[in-house]
């Protein structure tokens, strides 16, 4: 099939006056050029779909040199001579590139009632801008949901978009789920995490209660001590204070004792010596017959 093409390709460029002979060897490298040539001629007779393939020629660098400002002046052309698909595509671009103002808006608003209405071109390109949030926020599914019927409906480009959709939503899926599952990761570790700091802290707080009812029980213990020891200080002085008031009472006895026997002895030598001077004096005085 691609030789047929090829060289139904190959007949045509034969035939475009506007090339020398010349060109050929670059057909014969490059088919994409000879398409480009063909097409080319036909933009300039005033076929808009030409028109708009040459603008999407230049766009992508397809068989010829990568021109942004020469697609767009093509797609303007197209649009110009009233293909549909141009309108879109350079309501695509602007928008792209300045954002929405009140005129793309108005523009915006026709597309998507055309694209309601089953316009596949329509379809394609709010398809488009849905998947790279272009006028419209971004939304995958609504992507997908437009590009599929654009190419339900025979746009072959939305195919192959509809696919990179789906890989992106399966991307954007796969990258949502690492990123639960490293949330749920990072839960259960901060969880550990904080159970291990909750257990250290219960443990430190427990090890601080212990050596708290330590503390007060030596510091208990200590006064309890304190206490004794005072108590036996007090009780060896009250002991001493009593045994030295027992010894002075018995000191103090005592010297009474030789004192009342310093003065019986005394008075025993007085009486002794006055019944001797004076035998009727002395307190034996009445026993004796002689005194009176």
């Amino acid at each position: 099939m691609m030789r047929i093409f090829s060289y139904l390709v190959f007949i045509i460029s034969m035939s475009l006056p506007a090339f020398s002979n010349a060109a050929l060897p670059l057909f014969f490298t490059d088919v994409s050029a000879g398409v480009f040539r063909f097409q080319v001629k036909l933009a300039n007779k005033g076929n808009h779909e030409a028109q708009y393939k040459v603008g999407e020629m230049y766009e992508l660098g397809n068989g010829v040199t990568k021109d942004l400002q020469q697609a767009q002046i093509w797609f303007e052309k197209s649009a110009a001579s009233g293909h549909k698909k141009a309108v879109y595509k350079l309501l695509y671009l602007d928008v792209s590139a300045n954002g929405l103002n009140d005129s793309t808006k108005s523009q915006l608003r026709a597309l998507r009632q055309e694209a309601a209405s089953g316009n596949p071109n329509a379809q394609y390109f709010l398809g488009k801008m849905y998947a790279s949030g272009i006028g419209v926020p971004k939304s995958l599914s609504n992507a997908l949901t437009w590009l599929n019927k654009a190419a339900f409906n025979g746009i072959s480009e939305a195919e192959h978009e509809a696919i990179a959709v789906e890989e992106e939503i399966v991307r954007v899926k796969e990258e949502k789920s690492k990123k639960r599952a490293a949330s749920l990761a990072a839960s259960k570790n901060k969880k550990a995490s904080d159970n291990r700091v909750k257990s250290q802290k219960k443990t430190q707080a427990e090890r601080k209660r212990r050596e708290d009812i330590a503390k007060r029980n030596a510091q208990k213990d200590a006064q309890a001590r304190r206490s004794a020891e005072q108590r036996r200080r007090v009780e060896a002085e009250r002991r001493a204070q009593a045994a030295e008031k027992s010894q002075q009472e018995k000191e103090k006895l005592a010297t009474m004792e030789r004192k009342r026997k310093t003065e019986k002895k005394k008075a025993k030598t007085d009486n002794k010596a006055s019944f001797e001077s004076d035998p009727c004096k002395s307190k034996s005085a009445r026993f004796l017959s002689t005194c009176r």
